[in-house]
């Protein structure tokens, strides 16, 4: 049985190989009303042959198989949006900047360059997904039981991380193929825009044969489908990117793009079907990220007692989500990083470690909420401002936790000031438009 965080790669290769389904419209030719419910659709998951090609396709598989979903739009096979490139530009214009000579090491960079990279890469993954036929969405019983699956593989985590058992190879080869498949999806819309302008990279280079692949419809793609030359280049270049930075050597504004891009896919393909699961869900997350921060040396300690252990189990750097957030077997893009200034680098407990760093939790549960508020925005609120105030509640809350870290001179459960003010600022414009009845009862479909 998958879990439901596997849900959204096996919804991304389901959503590879699926046929372009119509928009629904009335008998007068108009779409259904705005807060209408959508019905569900009955039918049958992908085959397994389905599922297995499309994972042996890989990124092929997603290089040729998902454009054939969209038919064409002015200005190439899917149009970007104002607000969409200027999030782009200003993301990869925040990782550039992050290397200007006296930001590195400054005590205050950390604080706008975590909330430029985060805020961007929700507002890149919120768009999309809202154009997203295909969205996972995660019910009010698996947000209930999140905080419990999650405690309970963040303690895995910690206890293969203090055994010392070495899982490198593993975790570099499934991050290598990560990184790469959402290096193509995330940059799949610039690439689009840039073959619709550009003869060279819209250019033909050959065909590949993708007849193996069977459609729901019991059809299969053509025997020879061309591929352009701009595709290609894409794969390449983000295969080599994460080829870079699994195996090149720790690079921070790399480490960054990698994780802005798992973001982005993430926020793509995952949502929450209701405001009522978003509310439990970031609520559960908030408890799970206080306990293991605040709470997890008397925890350990406990346990260690009716274990009869010596104390050894004791964490390192304060806290459980500290230990495994800093340890050597995680260096991942699983969280942001910025060069730590000096001062607290060599007053940290510790060792080895000279980043300060927001895990990628921290923007993709806020940023669940944030892209709920956008499809409640886009289909009908009398408001029509809950994603840009719960934005910019995000970026206030983000700053808040990290002036709180900095005078208190300990780290600091991130969810602990993101999610008070998120969602207390979506309540308070639901009551000031009075429609809270209309958002606590709104229900978001995966399929539009």
């Amino acid at each position: 049985m998958r879990s439901t965080f596997d849900r959204p790669c096996h919804r991304l290769r389901a959503r590879l190989v699926r046929p372009p389904r119509s928009r629904r419209v009335d008998d007068a030719g108009r779409e259904p009303s705005r807060h209408a419910a959508v019905r569900r659709s009955g039918a049958p998951p992908p085959s397994a042959g389905a599922a297995l090609c499309s994972r042996i396709g890989g990124a092929r598989v997603l290089m040729t198989a998902r454009a054939t979903r969209k038919g064409p739009t002015t200005g190439g096979e899917e149009s970007l949006g104002a607000d969409v490139t200027a999030a782009y530009g200003a993301l990869f214009f925040t990782l550039v900047a992050g290397n200007a000579p006296g930001l590195p090491g400054n005590i205050l960079s950390p604080m706008p360059y975590f909330a430029a990279l985060a805020t961007c890469s929700i507002v890149i993954g919120s768009k999309r997904g809202l154009r997203n036929t295909e969205v996972e969405m995660i019910s009010l019983k698996q947000g209930a039981t999140a905080p419990i699956f999650l405690s309970f593989s963040l303690v895995g985590l910690y206890t293969l991380q203090r055994l010392d058992i070495s899982l490198e190879s593993f975790i570099n080869g499934y991050f290598t193929i990560l990184e790469s498949v959402a290096g193509v999806t995330s940059l799949w819309p610039l690439h689009q825009a840039a073959a619709a302008k550009s003869g060279v990279l819209g250019k033909p280079v050959g065909t590949i044969d993708l007849s193996w692949i069977s459609l729901e419809s019991g059809e299969t793609l053509p025997k020879e489908y061309g591929v352009k030359a701009g595709s290609v280049l894409l794969v390449l270049g983000c295969v080599a990117l994460a080829v870079a930075d699994r195996y090149g050597g720790e690079n921070f504004t790399l480490n960054n793009l990698e994780a802005c891009f798992i973001v982005t896919t993430w926020l793509e393909l995952l949502g929450v079907n209701s405001f009522k699961t978003a509310v439990i869900l970031l609520f559960g997350l908030l408890f799970y990220d206080v306990t293991w921060v605040f709470g997890s040396p008397k925890i350990l300690e406990l346990a260690s007692r009716l274990l009869g252990g010596a104390g050894d189990f004791m964490p390192k750097n304060g806290s459980v989500m500290a230990d495994v957030a800093m340890s050597p077997m995680l260096s991942t893009p699983t969280k942001f990083l910025f060069p730590r200034a000096s001062a607290l680098a060599s007053s940290s407990s510790s060792s080895g470690f000279d980043f300060s760093l927001l895990g990628l939790g921290d923007v993709l549960v806020p940023g669940l909420l944030i892209g709920l508020l956008l499809r409640f925005d886009e289909q009908g609120s009398k408001e029509q401002n809950y994603f840009s105030s719960a934005l910019a509640a995000y970026c206030i809350g983000l700053l808040v936790s990290f002036a709180a870290s900095i005078v208190s001179s300990q780290g600091q459960p991130a969810l602990l000031y993101l999610v008070p003010l998120t969602v207390g600022t979506a309540v308070f414009t639901a009551f000031k438009g009075s429609e809270f009845g209309d958002l606590w009862d709104y229900k978001a479909s995966s399929k539009k």
